[in-house]
């Protein structure tokens, strides 16, 4: 499937040159009620589950996609406001997965289950649902010596397909060309703008600007 991953300007071309995508931590990550969509009106849940959301957050990051890249929102929030760029990437459905939305905190079996676990690693409030978010969970191994982040490298699993600079990004198409290299040649390079009659972000056809 095609899935989209919004950045920094400067972020997009540093992962598209070294060909790695950077995991988000899970205490970095913008909802705080992230693997928190459980009830905790118990004192010995509550602390069971900041115990087990430490232990998560020691082992694994996630990679965050949306189905679409169409949401001025989604530029504004993750893309620099505007200025940034959007890879879309094919990614396998097995490795990625939506989702689910939800009005109110449930009560869940814990110590947990498998399907417990799901629940916990997919689910979201409901005013998040603009993002129409798809993730995967990867194990946090080596570490950069220099930013200290951890990265998941692009391979056959996550392939970079779409490169679409913003509609206030004033990076030249020279320079994401630059960055993609000779192997990613058939990468589709797209100019964003303002949509004229509706509130969305929709190709520029008249391409770039600086070229």
């Amino acid at each position: 499937m095609r899935a989209y991953h919004f950045l920094s300007c400067h972020d997009a071309l540093d992962d598209i040159a070294k060909r790695h995508l950077k995991l988000s931590e899970i205490d970095k990550l913008n909802d705080p009620f992230e693997l928190w969509c459980t009830a905790q009106t118990d004192r010995a849940l509550r602390r069971d589950l900041r115990k087990w959301k430490a232990e998560m957050a020691q082992k694994y990051g996630v990679l965050c996609f949306c189905r679409h890249w169409h949401n001025p929102v989604l530029w504004s929030h993750y893309a620099d406001r505007h200025r940034g760029i959007c890879l879309g990437f094919d990614v396998p459905e097995i490795s990625i997965k939506a989702v689910n939305y939800v009005a109110t905190r449930s009560r869940m079996q814990f110590p947990p289950t498998e399907e417990t676990i799901q629940k916990l690693l997919f689910t979201k409030y409901r005013d998040w649902k603009y993002e129409e978010e798809w993730r995967g969970w990867f194990r946090l191994e080596t570490r950069d010596p220099i930013t200290g982040l951890c990265f998941c490298s692009l391979d056959d699993k996550i392939q970079l397909r779409e490169v679409i600079a913003g509609p206030l990004c004033d990076t030249p198409k020279a320079k994401i060309r630059a960055a993609l290299g000779a192997d990613l040649r058939s990468v589709l390079v797209v100019k964003a703008r303002l949509a004229f009659a509706t509130f969305q972000v929709v190709t520029n056809k008249r391409g770039f600007a600086h070229s």
